[in-house]
């Protein structure tokens, strides 16, 4: 849907066919982070739901997998890199679209500036088990009292490092992203076969995988919205879809296949680390899980492999982040929503290049401020419960855009019906339901409010920002830019679309 008056040949154009689909498929994976997760989550997850992580992680998977069919329908008609901006504009409203692309660049601007330092923090691990602890008299170990700035410091230039990556060109940021998930799905499932022959923490139970043994309501909220944390980022398969073979079907199969790939690394790693730690274990090292599982396992010196994959997840998952944050906001500047910096491509790189760098140094920046938040776990926490409620909107808006967009062709097979219709809309109303709960029961349990990453109400605060600051940059989009692209009418698929 290009403004009015303009044809597509004079849009920027990004690099067409760069990709095929299993570079859309690697992506797609790495893009959620497997080791990422894993080290950051679990602790979370057990914190929420005790032992019954597995039951999170497979019933977060049905609404997350209904939106990934969402996608692949929305991508067959319009392969268009704004993705979730773009979808929700033509079948809902442009303000609506407006909402839920500043949504997805904001959350990815948050999730950067908390993984960032996690990736500085990993760098001084590496360091520390491969003997290195100090340079010039500068003590390198985590224990130092300015560990936490070393870890901003390093992770920002683990940031700069992917920043440039992307900038580039998008196949370069595609070769790195295969020797990244190589090196972290092996080394992660490697350990999680060792483990579950290993034991050490509790013994295996079916109960672990039954969403009745959660313990309520309460914990069955935080324990879904927790395992969409888990499984975010999948969809960047489709912001990358104007630069991939296949535009129209390439993309959304991408997304379903490195759900079920994701599906099977989550359960077999979960079940193994409660295998090997203990719970107490887990949340004495909430925010690296997968190291204390590792050192538990083969010892230290082995261990450290298991900071490899997390450092080499969390560089992928930056780099990943940053993907579809610049082409949302590429997609958007193009539609005169977002100012024209956002849609200048490089005439050599065919990429956002302006546009990279400008995210990637918004995220340095909130990065070095977020030190002011307490200790990395618990701003590690508060991300993990914060960006699952973002996602869970801009999920559900995907999920309800994709019905509405295909309502005359909804009747015309049983398929269609199922898998464009209820199914998106039975799992965005899911999504919707658990993240409004998990809202008031985060809010009702502190007192006051507290600019601390453990405080309920904070946490709650910083997503509810999230949405609220859309309005103002909303009206300013609409008053000052006054963009054609927002008084295009909305649109539906033709009754045989899904035939």
């Amino acid at each position: 849907m290009a403004p009015a008056g303009a044809g597509a040949s004079t849009q920027p154009q990004l690099k067409k066919g760069a990709l095929g689909l299993w570079d859309d498929a690697v992506i797609a994976v790495s893009s959620t982070a497997p080791a990422y997760s894993i080290a950051t989550s679990i602790g979370a997850l057990a914190l929420a739901v005790g032992l019954a992580g597995p039951a999170a992680i497979w019933l977060g998977f049905i609404p997350v997998t209904g939106i990934a069919v969402s996608y692949y329908y929305m991508n067959r008609i319009d392969p268009n890199c704004g993705a979730a901006y773009t979808w929700a504009s033509k079948a809902l409203h442009p303000s609506v679209g407006f909402l839920n692309g500043w949504i997805v660049i904001v959350t990815d601007i948050l999730f950067m500036s908390f993984a960032a330092p996690q990736a500085g923090s990993a760098v001084l691990q590496l360091l520390n088990a491969w003997g290195l602890n100090s340079i010039g008299g500068l003590d390198l170990t985590t224990g130092a009292w300015y560990a936490n700035y070393s870890a901003v410091f390093f992770g920002v230039l683990c940031l700069a490092f992917v920043t440039y990556m992307v900038m580039v060109g998008i196949q370069v940021a595609a070769r790195l992203q295969w020797v990244l998930l190589g090196l972290e799905y092996l080394i992660v499932l490697g350990f999680a076969i060792i483990g579950l022959f290993k034991k050490g923490g509790s013994g295996f139970d079916l109960a672990w995988l039954n969403p009745g043994a959660m313990g309520g309501w309460k914990a069955l909220a935080a324990g879904v919205v927790i395992s969409v944390f888990f499984y975010w980022g999948w969809d960047t398969a489709a912001n990358l879809n104007e630069e991939t073979e296949g535009a129209t079907e390439n993309p959304g199969r991408a997304g379903i296949i490195g759900m079920f790939a994701l599906l099977f690394l989550f359960l077999v790693a979960c079940i193994s680390i409660q295998e090997v730690l203990t719970p107490q274990e887990i949340q004495a090292n909430s925010a690296t899980t997968l190291t204390a599982f590792a050192d538990k396992l083969v010892g230290q010196q082995w261990g450290s492999l298991a900071i490899l994959a997390f450092l080499s997840s969390t560089i992928a998952t930056l780099q990943t982040t940053l993907l579809p944050s610049v082409r949302t906001a590429f997609s958007m500047g193009r539609d005169g929503m977002l100012g024209r910096v956002w849609a200048r491509v490089h005439e050599n790189w065919k990429t956002p290049a302006w546009g990279t760098v400008i995210m990637g140094a918004i995220s340095a920046v909130i990065a070095i401020g977020s030190t002011r938040l307490g200790a990395l776990n618990a701003v590690v926490g508060a991300g993990v419960t914060a960006i699952g409620l973002l996602v869970a909107v801009y999920y559900g808006l995907v999920g309800i855009s994709c019905a509405v967009y295909h309502r005359k062709a909804l009747t015309s097979n049983i398929k269609g019906f199922a898998f464009a219709g209820v199914f998106p809309v039975l799992s965005a109303l899911t999504l919707f339901g658990l993240a409004i709960y998990l809202i008031y029961q985060d809010w009702t349990t502190s007192g006051s409010i507290a600019a601390d990453a453990t405080n309920g109400k904070f946490q709650v605060i910083v997503p509810a920002a999230v949405v609220l600051t859309a309005v103002p940059a909303l009206a300013y989009a609409y008053w000052r830019r006054r963009p054609p692209y927002f008084h295009m009418p909305t649109e539906a698929a033709p009754r045989n679309a899904l035939d």
